[in-house]
């Protein structure tokens, strides 16, 4: 399958969230850093537990997002075109596992872009940061929406302990 024109990925780029209040030029310097990536339908992407190296933009296709449950895998998100994953491999420090496992649900192309080479795009790694941010904010909204939910319908809710990890010091 061919791979996006240029024009056509930076037009894809413009609507995804990443990279709201981007200007053209900081689409243009991602899009140099980063790598493509493609993978056949059922091709795992990176697996649940695995160091997390990368955040991934979907150009064409879909992934699945699931996590182990027990036995079996449960489905948490189907992602499109225009959608990122694996942004806390830039934002948690390296080795750190991976929350979930991605597997392309379809011929997927993606932009690759790792923290290193970030890096060298500081004016536009700030910026990603900063969209990161706000990103993970509002998953963790989300999850505590649907934690007080639970509480409210008299479900067992996870400790705060749980929720937030001891704090070691050295």
């Amino acid at each position: 399958m061919e791979s996006p024109d240029s024009s056509t990925i930076l037009k894809l780029l413009e609507t995804v969230r990443l990279f709201e209040g981007f200007g053209p030029q900081d689409l243009q310097d991602f899009v140099a850093r980063s790598s493509n990536a493609a993978f056949s339908t059922g091709e795992k992407i990176f697996a649940e537990g695995e160091a997390g190296m990368h955040l991934y933009v979907i150009l064409t296709g879909k992934v699945e997002i699931f996590r182990r449950a027990g036995n079996k895998n449960q489905q948490l998100v189907r992602l499109g075109p225009g959608e990122t994953f694996g942004e806390m491999a830039l934002v948690l420090p390296s080795g750190v596992g991976r929350t979930a496992s991605v597997q392309a649900a379809e011929y997927t192309r993606t932009l690759a872009i790792d923290r290193e080479r970030l890096a060298g795009i500081p004016d536009v790694a700030a910026k990603v940061y900063a969209n990161i941010a706000r990103i993970l904010a509002s998953r963790l909204k989300l999850a505590t929406d649907i934690v007080v939910l639970q509480a409210q319908t008299g479900a067992d809710v996870p400790h705060t302990a749980t929720l937030t990890p001891v704090r070691r010091h050295r």
